[in-house]
């Protein structure tokens, strides 16, 4: 059984599973077979660009984390003597009186430096991934029964659970902060480290707490107690099951992962009705990639129309401009757009992490432009600009007040959720660039990244330098297949490009799912060069007609505000608000009595920046609002007057 056929398995909805585990039992393919497949980790690379700067941030902080800190806790519940000292923020310190998240970077950690070694070959990341495995393996040894977390006195708070002494709000368990949530983060960055690395050690480890856990916890529970412990957040520990049960083929896991699933959000939602308004968003969001895998698995169709109806309501009633969703963690109604966004709150970072890991669960199943869209939204004006520039930390929340800012975590002092999704993110940026129907590429982001499909002899680059261009170039190597299909998305924003193949315009045909479907007798080599027609755009802020944005291409825009009342420094420890604020200027204002576009002009190509010609607004810089870090800036600009607070 060859490593290349175990990474085509890759977790999180990832794509079809083609490989078996040894030893454990013989792996299962999904009962629905997907459409879309996903490429390895590595076949798909950056080229220069922001995308790759992120990249390399998310490789140093990897690096710089130790292990031995992380551990601490895991450790110390195994009974042995810890080797270093924990880190601080949610790691260690006391948060809202529910204590720390013991452990809650080990998951993610795992899954970071496997999919970050696979995606730059960089072999300090695997040194990194074998010792920290092989100290869990320790622990499981010392316990003796295959837990392995670092939960304050976690054998003894499942025991009461498991004796029906269960009390649960969000994000509690017995007075425990998010016992299972934890769980399934090591189950997901154990998995991960498996599939994408090959390491045995991973899946003894996981089938280890797996069974524990089902053995311990969910056997001895009925349905109504089960679900009583799912209303706290609890990740997608149904997914984390189901992904067990395809590694194996033990249909004890898929089973338990069905009675993990949470029936306030797949019953109602699988009838199409939105029951969100008030819940916390990101508890929802990872339970429906589980629903949908589960469905994969399955055909339980009830599974897969859930999924798909919250990822509508989502998308369509409760997501800003940027791509990200709700406000201060939890979903509102449409109305209340201006009182949030006033409210200095915003999207969390986690969320649109894990809308993309939904995103591309779905799209493997109906692959769609509409779809891939979204996900260039939020990737390029969430996740690309929740990073730092200088250090390569994430932020929580991106506030959407006008000329407010944002703070990110601290390397050592956070250890935020936010953070924990931070260290796997920038490890699979290639994820979504270029995927495969059959035997056929697609392209669904327009970023500069080269494709080496080796056992096809294909071989697609794409230059692009958007938003200072609208020209992209693919430079295509068919390889043996001469009659193979280039599907290209035709972008919300650019549906009236200009598309030659090897000097020649062409017209392709457009498929059901919005792709350009280019078809030809490609030669050897082959050049197909697409111009976008790039223009200013006005979005306006949802269920409001006051206040509007600015988009450019794929990008959104945004006004550099000034460095007025900011804070000494932009790295937080335990506290994710930004509280500084500030009256909205006049300068946020976009000028009364005429279009929005009307007074907006253009000052650079390179780099690309706008201004506004009206008096007043002389010294306002509009510019990808990815660029912008470490002042205060507007994404949503009130038309005609300042709003009265």
């Amino acid at each position: 059984m060859t490593l290349t056929r175990h990474l085509m398995i890759v977790l999180g909805c990832l794509c079809a599973l083609r490989a078996t585990a040894s030893g454990q039992g013989e792996k299962v393919s999904p009962t629905v077979t997907p459409a879309v497949s996903y490429f390895i980790p590595g076949t798909v690379r950056l080229n220069e660009g922001p995308l790759l700067d992120l990249q390399r941030q998310g490789e140093r902080y990897l690096l710089r984390l130790q292990p031995d800190s992380l551990l601490h806790f895991v450790r110390t519940e195994a009974g042995l003597v810890p080797k270093a000292r924990p880190y601080g923020g949610w790691e260690s310190c006391n948060v809202w009186g529910a204590g720390p998240l013991r452990g809650g970077f080990v998951g993610y950690y795992l899954s970071g430096l496997a999919l970050m070694y696979r995606t730059t070959g960089n072999p300090l990341l695997l040194e990194r991934l074998r010792y920290t495995l092989a100290e869990l393996d320790t622990c499981r040894r010392a316990g003796g029964d295959g837990y392995i977390m670092g939960i304050r006195n976690g054998r003894a708070l499942f025991r009461d659970v498991a004796a029906g002494k269960i009390k649960t709000d969000n994000p509690t368990v017995n007075g425990s902060w998010a016992p299972l949530y934890l769980i399934d983060k090591t189950m997901r960055g154990l998995a991960i480290a498996y599939v994408t690395c090959g390491e045995e050690r991973a899946l003894t480890l996981l089938t280890g707490l797996a069974d524990w856990f089902g053995r311990e916890v969910i056997d001895r529970l009925d349905d109504d107690q089960l679900q009583r412990l799912l209303i706290c957040e609890h990740g997608s520990i149904n997914l984390s099951y189901v992904e067990t049960y395809a590694l194996t083929g033990d249909k004890r896991y898929l089973e338990w992962g069905r009675r993990l699933h949470d029936r306030a959000m797949w019953e109602p939602l699988s009838q199409n009705r939105d029951i969100l308004l008030g819940w916390h968003a990101n508890t929802q969001i990872p339970k429906f990639i589980g629903f949908e895998r589960y469905y994969a698995f399955t055909g339980d169709e009830r599974f897969d129309r859930a999924a798909r109806a919250f990822w509508e309501i989502v998308t369509g009633r409760h997501s800003w401009v940027i791509g990200g969703n709700s406000a201060g963690e939890f979903f509102f109604p449409v109305g209340e757009f201006e009182k949030k966004m006033l409210s200095g709150g915003g999207p969390e970072t986690c969320n649109s992490a894990n809308m993309m890991r939904l995103t591309e669960a779905l799209f493997a199943y109906t692959p769609t432009a509409r779809m891939a869209d979204f996900y260039e939204r939020v990737l390029l004006n969430h996740i690309l600009p929740a990073y730092d520039p200088q250090r390569g930390m994430c932020c929580y929340f991106t506030p959407m007040r006008p000329a407010h800012y944002r703070i990110y975590g601290s390397e050592e002092g956070s250890f935020w959720c936010c953070n924990q999704s931070g260290l796997e993110t920038p490890a699979k940026l290639t994820r979504f660039v270029f995927t495969r129907q059959g035997d056929d590429p697609m392209v669904n982001l327009f970023v500069p990244a080269t494709l080496e499909w080796k056992d096809q002899g294909m071989r697609l680059e794409q230059q692009a330098s958007m938003p200072e261009s609208g020209r992209v170039v693919l430079r295509f190597r068919p390889g043996d297949s001469r009659d193979v299909r280039l599907l290209v998305r035709r972008p919300g924003w650019g549906e009236k490009a200009a598309i030659r193949v090897n000097g020649r315009t062409v017209t392709p045909t457009v498929g059901r799912n919005g792709y350009w479907e280019i078809e030809t007798r490609w030669k050897k080599e082959n050049t197909i060069e697409i111009d976008f027609p790039l223009q200013l755009r006005t979005e306006p802020l949802p269920g409001s007609d006051r206040y509007a944005a600015l988009l450019y291409g794929p990008y959104v825009l945004a006004g550099r505000m000034g460095t007025e009342n900011l804070p000494a420094s932009f790295w937080a420890g335990i506290d994710n608000i930004a509280h500084n604020k500030i009256p909205v200027p006049d300068r946020s204002v976009l000028p009364a009595g005429e279009p929005p576009l009307r007074h907006i002009v253009r000052r650079s190509e390179r780099p690309l920046t706008f201004g506004i010609d009206a008096p007043g607004y002389g010294q306002v810089s509009i510019e990808p609002f990815y660029r912008i870090h470490f002042e205060r800036y507007t994404l949503y600009w009130p038309l005609g007057t300042a709003p009265e607070e």
